[in-house]
């Protein structure tokens, strides 16, 4: 919970990509509805990935939590719901090129430093579309960052018939993060938004990338780019890009 100490609204500017240009728009507009209650997920397919490419989106809704919690009451000792979700093989997570054994001493601390604790947050899971969707179901998730090149294969199980209907029920919003690749990258149809951040957001990542296991090479990283993309689409062009072919 060290976050609720050091963030602050003002240090994140939202921008919407338009036909005429990016423009200023509020935490509205990137995450409608906000609750302190949502549920956030991120699919992150190696252990690091959602660290170096979230950790704005992570820091931004954490503040709107903690600021609910700071009009309420100066004393407070709380966390948001947030869970990152991890490509794993077996008893062991997905790191660089290689794996680590789950069991690894400080092996989640980048998460945490992002205030993703306590460690009932970090979820191992299948790397494929459907794995990593079963535990967005199975954890209630309201809000998704998922991996632009993600989708399913076609030797994949199906999530059943239900999830599907319930998923559709408790989804508030999707964003996709990360690079298209080639032919097969998600192809764009949502909203783009920027998050654009304060050196002092910069400091707090940075801390996290530090604390990134090997054989995360963390210099190879550049840090100074302060702005991070996201797509925010539509549940039903999200669900419908899920299903197994």
């Amino acid at each position: 919970m060290h976050t609720s100490r050091r963030l602050i609204s003002s240090n994140f500017q939202f921008w919407q990509q338009t036909s005429s240009g990016a423009q200023p728009v509020d935490l509205a507009l990137f995450c409608p509805n906000y609750h302190e209650q949502d549920r956030v997920g991120v699919v992150s397919l190696r252990l690091e990935d959602g660290v170096l490419q979230t950790s704005y989106a992570l820091l931004a809704l954490t503040t709107a939590f903690y600021d609910q919690l700071r009009a309420r009451s100066t004393d407070f000792f709380d966390y948001p719901q947030h869970f990152a979700f991890v490509g794993a093989e077996g008893a062991s997570v997905r790191v660089g090129e290689g794996l680590l054994p789950l069991n690894r001493e400080k092996l989640w601390d980048a998460w945490s430093w992002l205030d993703v604790w306590p460690d009932a947050k970090w979820v191992p899971a299948p790397a494929t579309a459907s794995g990593m969707l079963q535990r967005v179901f199975e954890y209630q998730i309201n809000r998704i960052f998922w991996p632009r090149t993600l989708k399913p294969g076609p030797n994949e199980t199906p999530l059943p018939s239900y999830a599907w209907q319930m998923l559709k029920t408790s989804l508030k919003a999707v964003y996709y993060y990360g690079e298209s690749y080639g032919e097969d990258a998600q192809v764009t149809v949502g909203e783009q938004v920027e998050i654009r951040v304060m050196p002092e957001i910069d400091e707090v990542v940075q801390e996290s990338l530090d604390r990134l296991p090997a054989p995360v090479d963390v210099t190879a990283v550049q840090r100074a780019r302060t702005v991070q993309s996201y797509e925010r689409v539509g549940i039903d062009e999200f669900l419908e890009a899920m299903q197994v072919r």
